[in-house]
């Protein structure tokens, strides 16, 4: 039985019990069940108006539905009982910049921290920008500022010598690909839009989808929410859109970090980046974070004489600890194509202790990938049984590049004869039997790095694939 079984259950006994009532609303905020979450805060509120909690949970849940008019409303009534509410003020704040009134939202956060200068919200000052992060600034920095006549050389001055990794200096970073619960976009791509590889996709819903949906089974266990996947294979073979499949399936933030929005020129910025991008996570678990190509944020300390570069690796490693943050209910995913060139240390337990080996599609894996790819194609009679026979070792992005050659070719065919002309089985599988595997160069150059890692578990799925590939004739 689930948490919120559970509640539900206990509640129907004691209707009126207002702690229960609050608990069952914040489970129902966490599993974004809106609608039901405002109808038991209101049922909480009906019973005791001056709850400033339940009123304050009310307001975000009405926020998250699209009406910040509403929200508004209750956080102002909250403030007429509780002037001195920072958590009423923030999200006001929050409110406001959903409105695209920028001003108010950075005048309410500012009485927020005036009223209590702990009380901050990195997600918030985050997209508040600088403007933001400079008030702050200025109202907790040193008085060595002060002696300075123009503010623009005070301005400098705090900027030049902050503490790099200061939890009050959060950035204005903002991750391009970003996914917040009940966002439309997320779900354009899903896990059946990813052939086979169904063992990947249960270890994602084990360590993210499955605790969201049934917190006390993990709490029995002892397991907390979240830890690190490495994802190692030869290109094309689907990490990457099993990444984006993965946005479309957890009901929590999901942030995909691009490398061009870490590393950055100037000495010492890349680690304070990855420090934002961490501290960004946490402000908003439970969360997924992606880095694609990972390798080169992580490569093998042994052989970097950068001394820059050996200071991203133990930044990277050091945030993957959590050592000053508690990195609980976040879920790391990394995907490389060069496993061999990652720091050992990256794949200690507690970092990426699950590294799984994402192989060529198999036969039946192929054959899903051929419906996937023929959908909407004018093919005549397709097999794709036969055609996955003679696609031996093929990558996704192989069987793509079939596909499209051959929609190329029977195009031209098509505008000659200024009709629709249908792509046949013989032309997809001559075009399939004159192409060379994109993973062979993978895979031959993997065998150069197996037998000298022969006692590294990380390539026994790529040894024990190898072993059982077909023979060249």
């Amino acid at each position: 039985m689930s948490r919120l079984q559970t509640l539900r259950e206990a509640l129907t006994h004691a209707p009126d019990n207002t702690a229960l009532l609050l608990l069952y609303g914040h489970g129902c905020m966490d599993e974004l069940y809106l609608d039901e979450a405002l109808e038991t805060f209101d049922r909480l509120l009906a019973l005791e108006p001056d709850h400033i909690e339940a009123q304050i949970c009310a307001a975000r849940v009405l926020l998250l539905q699209g009406d910040p008019s509403g929200a508004a409303v209750r956080v102002e009534r909250t403030l007429q009982r509780d002037p001195q509410n920072t958590s009423a003020y923030l999200l006001l704040s929050r409110i406001h910049l959903t409105e695209d009134n920028k001003a108010k939202a950075l005048e309410f956060y500012n009485r927020a921290v005036e009223i209590n200068a702990s009380a901050t919200d990195p997600a918030l000052e985050a997209d508040l920008g600088r403007a933001a992060n400079r008030v702050v600034m200025r109202e907790r920095s040193a008085p060595t500022i002060e002696v300075f006549d123009d503010d623009d050389a005070a301005e400098m001055q705090q900027e030049f010598f902050d503490d790099p990794f200061d939890e009050t200096a959060i950035s204005d970073w903002r991750p391009e690909t970003f996914f917040a619960p009940g966002d439309s976009e997320r779900f354009r791509v899903t896990f059946s839009d990813a052939g086979g590889m169904e063992a990947l996709k249960e270890e994602i819903r084990l360590k993210i989808i499955y605790p969201l949906q049934h917190p006390e089974l993990y709490k029995a266990y002892g397991r907390k929410t979240g830890g690190g996947i490495l994802l190692y294979g030869p290109p094309g073979c689907g990490k990457t859109l099993l990444l984006r499949a993965t946005a479309g399936e957890v009901s929590c933030n999901y942030f995909a970090v691009g490398i061009h929005e870490v590393f950055d020129p100037y000495y010492g910025s890349i680690e304070r980046n990855l420090h934002q991008i961490f501290e960004t996570a946490r402000a908003n678990s439970p969360c997924v974070l992606v880095f694609d190509e990972i390798d080169s944020l992580a490569p093998d300390r042994r052989t970097v004489r950068d001394t820059q570069m050996r200071n991203v690796v133990n930044q990277f490693l050091s945030e993957l600890n959590g050592l000053r943050s508690d990195n609980h209910r976040i879920l790391v995913i990394g995907a490389t194509n060069a496993p061999w060139q990652l720091d050992p240390a990256l794949r200690r337990p507690g970092r990426f202790d699950q590294a799984i080996f994402v192989p060529p599609p198999d036969h039946d894996a192929r054959v899903e990938i051929i419906r996937l790819l023929a959908r909407e194609k004018p093919i005549a009679r397709l097999d794709e049984k036969a055609l996955a026979s003679v696609t031996e070792n093929f990558s996704g992005a192989d069987l793509r590049w079939v596909f499209d050659r051959a929609a190329e070719l029977t195009l031209a065919d098509a505008l000659h004869a200024k009709r629709t002309v249908p792509i046949t089985m013989d032309l997809l599988q001559n075009i399939a039997a004159d192409h060379v595997p994109s993973t062979q160069a993978w895979m031959d150059g993997m065998k150069q790095h197996v037998p000298a890692a022969s006692q590294d578990a990380l390539y026994n799925e790529v040894r024990k694939f190898m072993q059982a590939a077909p023979k060249k004739p």
